[in-house]
Order: C-alpha cells, then structure tokens, then sequence
C-alpha cells in the first residue's frame, strides 16, 4: 500500500499487528513515506505509542464498554482533559487487571 501511494492513514493495530515492536516497525516505514499512522482499537495500549511515535496524532477512544468490552477487566481507565487522553504515569500500560472481573466474566475464573 506504501509502495503504491495507496494510503494516507494507517490503522495499525499493536494488538493484532506482532506487539509494540512490530508497531513502531510500522509507524517508521510509514513515516519514511510520508504516512500517518491512528492506530485502531485498544486505546489503553495505543494512547502510548501515539506519545511515543512523531506520525501518530490521534488514538481512537471509546469512552464506555460498550464497543470496547475490556475495560471492564481492568482496574484503570485513562483520563480524558479537554478532549485529549492522559497518559498514564504509573508503571508498564498503566492498569492492571480486576480479579473480580476476569473471575465474574470468566467460564473456569483467574487462574
């Protein structure tokens, strides 16, 4: 798509895409031709990355559970201020994960 001028944006996604390394892969490919990268989905991973990457601008966000069910399995959501996402200050993505959630929508519980 690069090669062929075929995209303005990229959607990358670090989750499906091969983790962080093969995102920051991607995002300087596309930089390198003059591409944006608005990673898709998981704005808990994303909001990062986007800080971290000079051709990420935007984070898709999704503000409740509705479309992005996993943040009902997590015991920290990001801030939002005027509009823009904070980036979390506590250690490796942020949030952790609430027993009480992955047992309560768990078949066989936390193991």
């Amino acid at each position: 798509m690069l090669e062929k001028r075929a995209a303005a944006i990229l959607q990358t996604d670090a989750a499906v895409c091969g983790g962080i390394t093969e995102f920051r892969r991607i995002a300087a490919i596309a930089d390198g031709n003059g591409v944006t990268i608005s990673p898709h989905w998981f704005h808990d991973l994303h909001v990062h990355l986007v800080a971290a990457t000079p051709n990420a601008h935007f984070v898709e966000y999704f503000p409740d559970a509705q479309v992005l069910n996993f943040r009902r399995l997590i015991d920290h959501q990001l801030g939002v201020r005027d509009g823009a996402l904070l980036l979390p200050s506590r250690p490796g993505l942020g949030f952790g994960f609430d027993e009480e959630a992955i047992t309560a929508w768990s078949d066989e519980g936390w193991k």
